[in-house]
């Protein structure tokens, strides 16, 4: 059977829309709505802001839940904008009132909203889901416990608020010597979406960038154009990046050939900037930091070629991203990534972020900053540390047996009397570890970690700290419902409440924590 509507059938004066129908309850955008702690957010995001100054802003919550919808949806900035305004249920959950068709605001602005939600604004952000999830208390929370007799319910003299504390306690398994929980710690590196950088591609690129400034420079101030040799520039660069198998000789070649056009167009450059006034006003600011640049990037080509050394410190691979720098990871697929590296702590599930940075570093040496950081936030130390080779080395293993803390790692040194049960031991605990990696595919695969496609360096920082703030977001709605069910079952198991239903939803709440 064929059923077809014709297209002249079809008015868009006649199609009926459920808009005057409530919103469903179980769409998913409603229930994470009603997940998120907006007003606390809020007030974070209000906390530099003035009241009686400047333009009015838009409200946190459709900046927030704009940032939320973009990662959660892995989508642009353009996106983002058409889906909000094209979708109800997204207009609901940003906070608007009523449907409207207009755009709620630019899609530029989602640059400026980046560059306000910084990694400070972020962190803060961060601890307040980890707050939400229970795992950390909030500073208005960290009070001393009173009793009363009028909080007792006749259960054994504890009150409900006791009991739920006592099950909380029970649950993050706190031990006797102050030591809580279980941290995993690695790192990784989310890559930038930048040309593969090669350092005679980054020399031609300059070369034209200097050209282009020149060009437009001397016609606006109606000089004589001086002599760059452009076409022969760009046929020798082409001659080389063309071949398939390039010899060293073919590269080093090449290399000093574009040294010397950037090398000349520099001083073009500076000729026209001290000799004509009317030089300067054609140059607009991106050009002066372009300018910078690319005098920076000739110094490190010209002092790698002329030691035969292809390493330097704070290497420029792209004259447009000039923060970025390379990273060898020694993986598999790449030997060096070219992005931000983040060292990341793991808890029951939840991510924070303990550093993030441009520049290569060794993340077993932060180890003993990462524990603090931790206690700073759980009050306590961890009980056990499970985290690759890196961070057992001897110093970090001196620190955590000072500390209580056990290492979930090879041991050191010839093997002990006791080292067949330390190997299953080991063998069962270090598959653990594999949450972490898991989170970073999360993260990179689904969310948009792996390549990020912010430019300045402020903005590609609040793009990682977003992703990860979206993915502990959504481990705190999909885990609140099962804490409720948790707690629930504990009280009707030990006896606190008895009006828990008929014997069905108890095999039913059963059978759901098990699996």
């Amino acid at each position: 059977m064929i059923r077809y509507t014709p297209a002249k059938q079809l008015t868009l004066e006649g199609f009926s829309t459920p808009f005057s129908q409530q919103l469903s309850t179980t769409n998913r955008w409603v229930i994470l709505a009603a997940k998120i702690p907006w007003d606390k957010l809020a007030d974070v995001y209000y906390k530099k802001m003035r009241a009686d100054f400047g333009a009015p802003t838009l409200s946190a919550r459709m900046v927030i839940g704009a940032v939320i919808i973009k990662h959660i949806l892995n989508i642009d900035d353009r996106e983002v904008v058409e889906q909000i305004t094209e979708n109800i249920y997204l207009q609901y959950f940003v906070g608007l009132s009523s449907f409207q068709q207009e755009a709620p605001f630019d899609a530029s602005l989602m640059v400026s909203i980046r560059k306000r939600l910084g990694i400070d604004v972020m962190s803060r952000l961060n601890e307040i889901i980890l707050q939400e999830a229970g795992l950390i208390k909030a500073n208005e929370e960290k009070t001393a416990d009173t009793r009363s007799e009028d909080d007792q319910d006749g259960n054994g003299g504890k009150s409900n608020n006791n009991v739920l504390n006592e099950h909380t306690e029970s649950v993050k398994g706190k031990s006797s010597d102050g030591l809580s929980g279980t941290v995993m710690l690695d790192a990784t590196v989310s890559e930038q979406q930048i040309e593969y950088p090669t350092d005679i591609k980054l020399l031609n690129e300059g070369r034209r960038q200097l050209e282009r400034m020149i060009e437009r420079g001397c016609q606006v101030a109606e000089l004589v154009m001086p002599r760059m040799y452009r076409r022969i520039a760009r046929k020798q660069y082409l001659n080389i990046a063309k071949k398939k198998n390039k010899s060293k000789r073919d590269i080093r070649r090449g290399i000093r050939q574009q040294l010397q056009y950037v090398k000349r167009d520099l001083k073009y450059i500076n000729w026209l900037i001290e000799s004509e006034a009317n030089f300067k006003g054609v140059l607009k600011m991106k050009d002066w930091r372009l300018i910078r640049v690319i005098q920076e990037m000739y110094r490190q080509q010209a002092e790698m070629y002329k030691n035969r050394e292809h390493k330097i410190s704070d290497r420029i691979v792209s004259i447009y991203q000039p923060h970025v720098r390379p990273i060898p990871r020694g993986k598999d697929r790449v030997s060096t990534e070219f992005g931000s590296k983040q060292l990341v702590m793991l808890k029951d599930g939840y991510t924070h972020i303990e550093k993030l940075s441009w520049d290569n570093y060794n993340e077993g040496s932060l180890l003993t900053e990462s524990l603090e950081t931790y206690k700073r936030l759980f009050g306590c130390y961890p009980e056990r540390v499970l985290g690759d080779q890196l961070f057992g080395t001897r110093e970090n293993r001196r620190f955590m047996s000072g500390k209580g803390i056990r290492y979930v790692g090879k041991p050191l040194g010839r093997p002990s009397s006791n080292s067949k049960e330390q190997k299953r031991l080991l063998q069962k605990e270090m598959p653990e570890r594999n949450a972490i990696e898991g989170k970073f595919g999360q993260g990179k695969n689904a969310y948009g970690l792996g390549k990020i496609k912010a430019r300045l360096k402020d903005t590609a920082e609040s793009w990682v700290m977003s992703i990860y703030f979206v993915m502990n977001l959504l481990k705190l709605a999909a885990g609140s419902l099962l804490s409720v069910l948790q707690i629930y079952y504990w009280l009707v198991k030990e006896g606190y409440l008895t009006t828990m239903g008929n014997r069905s939803d108890t095999q039913f709440i059963s059978r759901y924590l098990r699996h």
